[in-house]
């Protein structure tokens, strides 16, 4: 008969998750895992079977917590076009870099495991579609409401504003000043009106 769980799973998810985004897969030891939880080494591998499943775990709870909180600043407004502000605006709260982080989990996988690790590029990939969907359905939210021409195509401007959201996370990474990442985003988001 096995041990019974002495630990919330949610909550060392959250606390891995945490790590990783800030020093990222490699740089994170096992070590520095029974740290971050307080969950002893048995305890994380009988629960996530390895670091790597430790991982990919704290990838879907980015999607479930993160990209949530994101993805509803489209609709905490009644104007679509207020709400993708308020959603870039959101993400980059969320990124930079005095919240302990350094720029978009996602972002970070992409460069670091997504080349080589199908599993993590398959979640980066849904990570990726879950924000242009997001951000598509807000923009037909926005033609039906007249803030958008009728001749724009949500699709494919779902797809840019997607891509953008991720290069602010590239650009918090690499350092560069909050004035830049929010200029580089009002510029990206200029193409609306």
């Amino acid at each position: 008969m096995g041990r019974k769980q002495e630990f919330d799973p949610v909550d060392a998810t959250s606390k891995a998750m945490h790590l990783f985004w800030a020093k990222g897969y490699y740089d994170t030891s096992i070590r520095d895992l029974v740290a971050a939880t307080g969950v002893n080494y048995y305890g994380l591998y009988n629960v996530f079977d390895d670091k790597r499943g430790l991982f990919l775990a704290a990838l879907d709870r980015y999607r479930a917590t993160v990209t949530t909180q994101i993805l509803a600043s489209l609709t905490e407004t009644t104007s679509p076009l207020t709400g993708i502000q308020n959603a870039f605006d959101r993400a980059y709260d969320l990124m930079k870099p005095t919240r302990g982080h350094a720029g978009c989990f996602m972002c970070n996988t992409a460069i670091e495991l997504a080349p080589h690790d199908t599993e993590a590029a398959q979640k980066v990939q849904a990570h990726l579609k879950q924000l242009k969907l997001g951000f598509q359905a807000a923009l037909e939210r926005a033609q039906e409401a007249g803030e958008l021409s009728g001749n724009a195509d949500p699709k494919s401007l779902g797809e840019y504003l997607a891509t953008t959201a991720y290069s602010l996370g590239m650009l918090v990474r690499a350092g560069m000043s909050p004035a830049y990442v929010k200029r580089h985003a009002q510029n990206a988001l200029s193409i609306l009106t």
